[in-house]
């Protein structure tokens, strides 16, 4: 948790100042993007690891989707956070923000809040088919929507968007850009480890 809480401080802050100094600086938006990336595979890396490491130990599969629930809150509220600080405070502007940082908040809570449930699964011994089974379900349709993203915005050519002055989105572009690699690599590893057969090895 401590890793989480700092990483998350620290990286948003320092996608706050590039952003900020952007306006004096262009080259800031190519730091502002190699952040976010940075941030994005390390999310990944240390919440695939942690995982892992749950399964080999004998982890139960409510403890492993609740610990991988947990880690897909903490990205989803990476990008709230990220959203609301640049965009909140005024250091960029783009009118849709507001839309895009609700939902995000939603996401991180929700996926928190399935987490206690499976993390109370857990400490109980229980298995809830129901629950596990629903969960694999959200998560195919989150790894299909994180995989829609990053096409959508190479697609649309928003990953240049930094480029062109007037188009405030180029931060928030990168968020999500690099935010959805983050949960689509979660989510696969949890998809691929939270299958019975996968735990049963």
């Amino acid at each position: 948790m401590i890793f989480w809480a700092t990483s998350i401080t620290v990286s948003v802050a320092l996608l706050v100042i590039t952003a900020a100094m952007k306006s004096a600086n262009p080259q800031m938006a190519y730091a502002h993007m190699m952040i976010a990336a940075v941030m994005a595979i390390v999310f990944a890396l240390v919440a695939i690891r942690e995982t892992r490491q749950l399964v080999e130990a004998g982890g139960s599969r409510p403890a492993v989707a609740a610990q991988t629930a947990r880690f897909m809150g903490y990205v989803w509220a990476w990008g709230a956070l990220g959203l609301v600080i640049s965009y909140g405070s005024g250091v960029v502007s783009w009118h849709e923000w507001l839309t895009f940082f609700v939902a995000f908040a939603i996401l991180a809570a929700a996926s928190l809040f399935f987490s206690m449930l499976l993390q109370r699964d857990a400490d109980q011994g229980k298995e809830d088919e129901a629950l596990l089974k629903l969960g694999r379900y959200l998560a195919w349709a989150q790894l299909f929507g994180m995989i829609a993203v990053v096409v959508g915005l190479l697609i649309d050519g928003k990953m240049t968007r930094f480029l062109v002055p007037r188009h405030g989105d180029w931060a928030a572009n990168n968020i999500f850009f690099f935010g959805a690699i983050a949960i689509g690599a979660i989510t696969a590893y949890a998809l691929k480890v939270g299958k019975p057969s996968a735990q049963a090895e």
